[in-house]
């Protein structure tokens, strides 16, 4: 079970709340008359969250043929060069 903490409480404390997400590395449920209204997360399980958005979506565009292997080093750098000139547009 998540821990919860109301509303009006992460008002008056919010820097303990930001300290409890960060230590316990889990979420706080923040409740509003008796039902969940958002959550305070530390930053560990937001970079998590944003690392597995990103392999999740690598995943999908590797499986729709969206993605080209590059096999020597002369494909990388070109690749590379391109970005680049992308970049700079």
């Amino acid at each position: 079970m998540f821990n919860t903490i109301s509303a009006r409480q992460i008002q008056r404390e919010y820097k303990k709340v930001l300290e409890k997400a960060n230590k316990s590395k889990e979420p706080v449920v923040v409740m509003a008359n008796n039902k969940p209204l958002g959550a305070v997360v530390g930053l560990d399980i937001l970079e998590k969250l944003q690392l597995e958005a990103v392999l999740s979506q690598a995943l999908e565009d590797y499986k729709a043929g969206k993605t080209k292997t590059i096999s020597t080093m002369e494909e990388l750098e070109a690749d590379f060069e391109e970005m680049r000139k992308e970049a700079n547009l």
